[in-house]
């Protein structure tokens, strides 16, 4: 597991294991104020049947009614009446623990409490009182609580245990998917340093190599070393412009950054494009063809439409072979318009294809020299079209050759 997943994984064990103790304890507080909830209802049942008994002597309970033990019993509730002026009292279940002080000192309290239903927490017990003369009094201890909450202890706990497992396992998948992003952005970060340190070191080198030159042989006439200013001025050329590509697209990804947006004509910015393009296409003896409408309105940011047609043109006639045809077209309708820029005789192996938008990808090795590409252009282009809210894509095949296509919201 990489370090972006372990991560992940801790961070969220962690914020389940705070949520679920959280639920657990809401669970155990419920639970304990249902219990004494319950404990009051019982004593009131306890009690009820002794309404119609005048206090019996001391020490002989009244008849019991049914129902009415099987209660007392079920939560070891101990019920007395008590005569508060006389102090008089009897207990009509059986009392094993208390004393005769103990219950005195204890009933005493019970009387002098204001609520009918309570907990004497310094004596440890729940009491329930009904009536003034004689007082009809249930007490139970709080051990029965603790007792019934230890007793949901260990199944609280097994669903704690169990939901915590069962939350790891599907955060160690989910981890996956969470991580992938990130670690792919981390992967394609690395291959974008070591791709352009590669470009840049190339041209770095021979700026490096003809100044050797030049400061070894100080005395040679300037005609004679032209050769290595003139290497020197075109590797320096290529990593400026290197440079300012990689400066374009990180500007172009950058989410802050404000675009212009205002209506513009796209029929007019794709036919000056191919206007500009004409003098390469004709030095490549390549047809440029054009099916522009009259107009195409729409609210975009010209700079980056100028550039991204700029741009698919150029690549087609890069790698359109000499006679061949590049063909620009521009169709509209209700809510889109589609952008066409298809070169006839060359195509992009299938295997490329994804690849196609990728910095620093160039599936054509053999002509990397030739066309002095550094395979950002069309990550650049990419980035503008999804920036102005469209899309792009490719197609190619032997026998339509390669179609890019760029659609936007008008």
């Amino acid at each position: 597991m990489s370090p972006y997943r372990k991560r992940f994984v801790q961070f969220n064990m962690l914020l389940i294991g705070i949520i679920l103790t959280v639920m657990v304890a809401a669970v155990a507080i419920y639970m304990v104020n249902d219990y004494y909830n319950s404990l009051r209802v019982t004593m009131e049942q306890v009690v009820a049947p002794l309404q119609g008994f005048s206090q019996p002597p001391k020490g002989e309970p009244p008849e019991e009614k049914p129902g009415r033990d099987g209660f007392a019993r079920e939560k070891n509730i101990l019920t007395v009446f008590y005569s508060p002026e006389s102090g008089e009292y009897s207990v009509l279940s059986p009392n094993n623990s208390y004393t005769e002080a103990e219950l005195r000192r204890l009933l005493s309290a019970i009387v002098s409490q204001k609520e009918d239903f309570g907990t004497l927490r310094q004596s440890g017990v729940i009491y329930y009182r009904s009536g003034s003369a004689p007082c009809r009094i249930a007490i139970a201890s709080t051990d029965y609580i603790t007792r019934s909450m230890l007793n949901s202890a260990p199944v609280l706990l097994g669903i704690w245990l169990g939901a915590m497992l069962l939350f790891f396992a599907v955060s160690v998948k989910l981890s996956a998917l969470a991580a992938r992003p990130m670690e792919e952005a981390m992967q394609r970060e690395k291959q974008f340093i070591a791709d352009a340190s590669h470009d840049l070191k190339t041209p770095l080198s021979v700026i490096l190599a003809n100044n050797a030159i030049l400061s070894e042989n100080p005395e040679m006439p300037v005609g004679s070393v032209r050769r290595w200013v003139d290497g020197t001025q075109e590797a320096a050329k290529r990593m400026q412009q290197l440079i300012s590509q990689m400066l374009t697209l990180s500007d172009v990804e950058r989410p802050d950054t404000a675009l212009s947006m205002q209506p513009v004509d796209l029929a007019a910015i794709a036919t000056k494009a191919a206007l500009e393009m004409e003098s390469l296409a004709y030095e490549k003896r390549v047809t440029l063809e054009t099916a522009l409408p009259g107009e195409c309105m729409l609210r975009s940011n010209p700079d980056y439409l100028r550039r991204i047609v700029s741009s698919l043109l150029e690549n087609a006639l890069k790698y359109e072979p000499a006679g061949g045809r590049v063909r620009l077209t521009l169709m509209r309708d209700k809510r889109r318009a589609r952008l066409s820029v298809q070169n006839f005789g060359s195509s992009i192996p299938e295997e490329d294809l994804p690849h196609v938008f990728d910095r620093f990808y160039r599936g054509d090795k053999s002509r990397k020299n030739e066309y002095g590409s550094f395979g950002l252009g069309l990550a650049i282009t990419k980035e503008m079209a999804e920036k102005l809210g469209g899309e792009i894509s490719v197609s190619s095949s032997a026998e339509d050759g390669t179609v890019f296509q760029v659609t936007l919201r008008l």
